[in-house]
C-alpha cells in the first residue's frame, strides 16, 4: 500500500515538475522531551487501533509511554525498515507523503487494509495481524517527518512507528 502511494505521488511529482527535499522536522506536538505524543494524538492512535481490533474480537489497547519512546527512537532514524527486534518488540511502520496530509488514521488504515490478504489456513505475519493480535494489550506510537523516505515529495514523509506488547505475530499462534 505504501509502495502504491509512493508511486502515485512520484508520478504526480514527475508530471508537475516539482522536486524538493526539505529538512527533517518533528511532526508531533510533544511534551517537550521529543518522545511523547500529545493527548490528542494518543487518543487518535488508540481510537484507530481499537476500532479495527473490535471488529476482530480483540480487546482495546492501552497506551504505553515506554513503547512510544521506543517507537520515537526508531522513527527518528528515518529508515523505512523494521528494526529486526532491536527494540525488543514488533513494530508496525507506515510512511506517506506529503507529511502534512498523511495522518495517524491513514497509517493505521494502511495496516488494516492488509486484512483481505490474511489467510487463517496459511497465516503469514503482517502489520494487520500484529494490530489485531488478541494477546497484545499495549501500544505506543510515534511519528517523524523525514525528507529522505520519499525525497522527491515536498514536505517530506510522515513516518509512523507503533510498538506493541506483548508482541504478536508469533509463528504457530496466529489470531
Amino acid at each position: 500500500m505504501a509502495l502504491l502511494l509512493f508511486l502515485l505521488c512520484l508520478i504526480f511529482l514527475q508530471v508537475s515538475g516539482v522536486l524538493a527535499s526539505p529538512a527533517q522536522t518533528p511532526l508531533l506536538r510533544t511534551s517537550g522531551n521529543g518522545s511523547r505524543a500529545s493527548n490528542e494524538d494518543v487518543k487518535s492512535y488508540l481510537s484507530a487501533h481499537n476500532t479495527v481490533r473490535a471488529k476482530h474480537g480483540a480487546v482495546a489497547l492501552k497506551w504505553n509511554n515506554n513503547l512510544a519512546a521506543a517507537a520515537q527512537k526508531w522513527a527518528d532514524k528515518c529508515v523505512l525498515k523494521h528494526s529486526g527486534g532491536t527494540l525488543g518488540q514488533f513494530e508496525n511502520l507506515a510512511a506517506g507523503a506529503p507529511a502534512s496530509t498523511y495522518h495517524i488514521a491513514n497509517a493505521v488504515q494502511s495496516w488494516a487494509n492488509e486484512a483481505p490478504q490474511y489467510n487463517p489456513k496459511h497465516p503469514v505475519p503482517s502489520h494487520f495481524t500484529q494490530m489485531v493480535w488478541k494477546a497484545t494489550t499495549e501500544v505506543g506510537c510515534a511519528v517523524k517527518t523525514c525528507s529522505n523516505i520519499f525525497p522527491q515529495i515536498p514536505g517530506g514523509a510522515a513516518f509512523y512507528v507503533c510498538e506493541y506488547f506483548p508482541q504478536g505475530n508469533v509463528i504457530g499462534h496466529f489470531p
